[in-house]
């Protein structure tokens, strides 16, 4: 019998040559690889199997690393095993094999596989490693929606108070987001519960909530992702049969409701007919929000994808500090902490500092290293922080 020799995760070559930047945006990655497989009673045929088996799976591990580092790969090494290795053909396009040595009663074969970046990464987060590598930011969905003779149907001040009549909570649109989006790991704030923490004023009881009011409702509510946005259907007429024609538009954005960032937005439209003016309307709404949530995913996990594999833009208030002060310790920010790549000043009056960095870890990452760090000359306090921002206190000593 052949023995198949164990793949581990942390050998540093399987990452060798493969860099996230290059990657992203690629559908398809080409990459070098060996499997080994021991020869048992000279059947070779079988040992070349299994050998072919070992570096198609090796091959995958290297485009898994295009999208994770090597210890978010340990950690999730069972369920990448179990739920992405064990399929490795339907991530590999084509391979060649390259060459073929024997040595003792080893058989080492090497290929070049064209692997789908496409089809790994959306795997990769149906099972929530990518979601996991960015904390599983919880998003909370504020989209009006209008069927044909309905009023504008927006959660957020509707049904607030004893006798109104209100509309179900969750319409058509708001439904196909989120089933779009959990089958992919999402975490959704349950805005019925949310509601009771959230505080609507008059000026927010409007069909299109603008990016501000949205980052105040979504910070209320601790989400940290809403997308907001519009949908309506109207009547376009009979067709034959007595069957009625309804058009639905929809427009939406995902805001970052900590550092007010778009980081997705998505314009789409659907036709229905129906015998019933109502289920028309429906069916097109449903049609045009489940066209705007496919677009929307790809793009808010393209934005996730990016920030995991290069850099991801962190927000940094800095308290404490004049403008000299603030000059000298950016200096130290630059050379003295690991990961950030690029530092640009917002804003600076008084004693209070604005900057924004790209930094190869997260706002969790960077924060730790903040607090444990000796920065010398200066102390340095963190008084706050989310998933994309971090407020400092910064005393000269």
């Amino acid at each position: 019998m052949v023995r198949h020799m164990r793949m581990v995760f942390i050998l540093p070559f399987l990452l060798i040559g493969i860099t996230a930047p290059t990657a992203f945006g690629q559908d398809s990655r080409t990459v070098a690889a060996e499997g080994v497989a021991a020869v048992q009673q000279g059947a070779m045929d079988i040992a070349r199997d299994q050998a072919l088996e070992d570096a198609q799976k090796r091959a995958v591990e290297q485009a898994i690393g295009i999208f994770i580092d090597s210890q978010t790969q340990v950690e999730n090494y069972q369920l990448i095993s179990d739920k992405i290795l064990s399929q490795t053909m339907g991530y590999i396009k084509r391979y060649n094999v390259t060459g073929e040595v024997v040595e003792g009663t080893l058989l080492r074969v090497r290929i070049t596989a064209e692997v789908s970046l496409k089809k790994l990464e959306g795997d990769l987060s149906a099972i929530g490693i990518l979601l996991g590598r960015v904390h599983k930011p919880r998003t909370m969905i504020m989209i009006s929606e209008q069927n044909i003779d309905k009023e504008i149907n927006a959660w957020w001040w509707k049904g607030r108070g004893a006798g109104q009549n209100h509309e179900s909570d969750i319409g058509a649109v708001e439904n196909s987001f989120i089933d779009t989006f959990t089958a992919k790991g999402f975490e959704f704030v349950d805005h019925a519960a949310a509601a009771r923490n959230i505080r609507v004023t008059r000026a927010y009881k409007v069909q299109s909530l603008s990016s501000g009011q949205a980052r105040r409702l979504g910070k209320q509510a601790a989400a940290e992702v809403v997308i907001i946005g519009k949908a309506v259907a109207k009547t376009y007429g009979t067709v034959g049969g007595g069957m009625i024609s309804v058009q639905a538009n929809l427009s939406a954005r995902a805001v970052r409701t900590d550092t007010g960032q778009i980081i997705a937005s998505a314009t789409t439209n659907a036709a229905a007919v129906h015998i019933s003016e109502m289920s028309a309307g429906v069916d097109a709404l449903k049609k045009a929000a489940k066209k705007a949530a496919d677009e929307m995913l790809t793009k808010i996990l393209a934005v996730y994808t990016k920030e995991v594999g290069g850099t991801r833009p962190i927000n940094i208030t800095i308290n404490g500090l004049t403008k000299s002060q603030f000059v000298k310790f950016k200096s130290v920010l630059r050379k003295q902490v690991r990961g950030i790549k690029d530092l640009h000043e917002r804003s600076f009056r008084g004693s209070t500092a604005k900057i924004r960095v790209d930094s190869k870890h997260s706002a969790q990452v960077l924060s730790d290293e903040l607090v444990l760090k000796n920065f010398g000359s200066f102390a340095v306090e963190v008084t706050g922080s989310t998933a994309n921002t971090l407020e400092l206190k910064v005393t000269p000593k």
